[in-house]
């Protein structure tokens, strides 16, 4: 015997729990990263600084011009006036509001099952399951670009868009803040705001709505004060200096993120068409007209590069259109497919199981992330030379290490010399990096012993006060005025010895 299908539609305080515990589990399953980690190692190092000044004081690339002003400016707040566990709460808060903004698009796909149990509970357990490793970058954009990555950093301040598109969804005056905020963070978002705003602005004058005044201005501050701040900031020193700057940083140092003919592959060309699956299936309407002209920012920056090769543009990543792109294709995609499933299947023995189905599997999900968190967050004691170097550190300290050591620097908060991972923004600052990246590669060159002769031109140009280096690449003799400091389990620490 069948059953007709019910909606079922919950009570508001049904609904509300759901969503309590799909955040929970959405965090949950979500992989993390203890503090300070990969992309944190940049975007940590100027608010940390001026937090720290007698330890970091002396490092150049922390006083080198910082592209991310109010993304600092809260780095220093946590770093100076509150725990560091703060910096979890505010990347937990984000997951909840991508979680509840994801949950809420795909409802809004489902006008008749939208509201009811099986529903919103196998949607949640979808978005749950993706985001757990391996699947969780089947919401990320291409070219390695994310709003979500599990750690806080300015790029995931873009997970206020899908906020934003929910309230222009519903005319909201607050959307155009809400759109215009990432790009105040971070200005690699500036295209994507500004391309929402406009959006959302005509959908007010197509539909006749009165033009929100107040919140219009405030939007069009956001979006242009960081660009007036970057021409100030980052104006060109001379345009070779720039183009060789923008081609160092494009195609040396992130051409997985800046090169299409890198990173444009099969996965991308699978978010593509599921891209331009859901445009298929999305009504006419602000949704629609946001997935279409952000799509055309990103193919149309992308084949621009690609035929080109253009360094400031690949810098600016238009492709990066896709963080925003890809989770909202997911979304629409779940809730039509969803509503439609429900509408042909007409036993609830079914439509139990299925909903049994994928608790079971956001369940095993969000266990499984919990166990992945305690071996990630819970870090136990720093390896000996990083707490050697943390607990006998001066003010001046300056460390020459191998330009791989991305994390020493935050993980004993010491000065260092140069990484292959952090990097300035401002030509004539970016041409230092890249000649102290050189002359750090011609010291500590790849599989060999430090190099003596390379040791002695830098340190008597740069005041280094120590130089650390795995034990296996210390040269037979040890090279000339360096004195053993430290020996640890398998980094040492040489002092330089000042002259004379």
């Amino acid at each position: 015997m069948t059953i007709p299908p019910r909606p079922d539609r919950l009570s508001r305080v049904s609904l509300r729990a759901i969503r309590i515990g799909f955040s929970a589990m959405f965090i949950a399953a979500t992989w993390m990263a203890p503090l300070y980690f990969s992309n944190q190692n940049t975007k940590f190092l100027h608010g940390l600084a001026t937090a720290f000044p007698e330890r970091l004081g002396a490092d150049w690339t922390a006083g080198t011009a910082d592209g991310l002003p109010l993304f600092s400016a809260l780095v220093h707040a946590v770093a100076a006036w509150a725990d560091p566990l703060l910096f979890y709460a505010i990347e937990a808060a984000l997951l909840v509001v991508m979680a509840l903004s994801l949950l809420e698009i795909t409802r809004r796909m489902a006008p008749t099952h939208g509201r009811s149990a099986a529903f919103i509970l196998i949607a949640a357990a979808c978005f749950v399951g993706l985001v757990h490793p391996p699947q969780e970058d089947s919401l990320r954009g291409v070219a390695g670009q994310y709003m979500m990555r599990g750690y806080l950093q300015p790029s995931e301040f873009g997970i206020l868009f899908l906020p934003a598109v929910l309230l222009a969804m519903d005319r909201r005056a607050s959307a155009l803040i809400v759109m215009a905020l990432p790009a105040a963070i971070h200005p690699a978002y500036i295209p994507i705001s500004g391309i929402g705003v406009a959006i959302i602005l005509w959908d007010r004058w197509r539909a006749g709505v009165r033009l929100p005044l107040v919140a219009t201005g405030c939007a069009l501050a956001l979006l242009i004060l960081p660009p007036l701040y970057l021409a100030f900031r980052f104006a060109p020193t001379d345009p070779d200096l720039f183009a060789e700057a923008n081609r160092i940083l494009a195609f040396e140092r992130i051409p997985h993120h800046s090169d299409p003919w890198q990173w444009a592959d099969g996965t991308a060309l699978r978010k593509l068409a599921i891209t331009l699956a859901a445009l298929a299936v999305t009504p006419r309407g602000i949704l629609r007209g946001m997935l279409l002209a952000l799509l055309a920012l990103a193919a149309g920056g992308t084949a621009f590069v690609a035929v080109t090769g253009n360094a400031e543009l690949a810098l600016m990543a238009p492709w990066r259109a896709s963080i925003v792109i890809v989770p909202l294709a997911a979304a629409i995609l779940i809730g039509w497919l969803l509503e439609r499933g429900l509408q042909l299947v007409r036993d609830r023995r079914l439509v139990l199981a299925a909903t049994a189905g994928t608790l079971l599997w956001a369940g095993w999900a969000a266990l499984d992330g919990m166990a992945i968190k305690a071996h990630q967050i819970v870090k136990g004691d720093s390896p000996d030379h990083i707490a050697f170097a943390r607990t006998h550190q001066r003010p001046g300290d300056l460390y020459l290490t191998p330009p791989d050591m991305a994390d020493f620097r935050l993980d004993a908060m010491v000065a260092q010399f140069v990484t292959r991972k952090t990097h300035p923004y401002l030509d004539r600052e970016v041409i230092e990096w890249d000649r102290r990246l050189r002359l750090a590669e011609r010291v500590f060159p790849a599989g060999q012993a430090m190099e003596c002769d390379a040791l002695s031109k830098t340190v008597t140009s740069y005041a280094i006060s120590h130089v650390l280096l795995k034990k296996d690449r210390l040269p037979t003799q040890l090279c000339a005025g360096l004195s053993p400091l430290f020996e640890g389990k398998s980094h040492v620490i040489l002092a330089v010895m000042a002259p004379g």
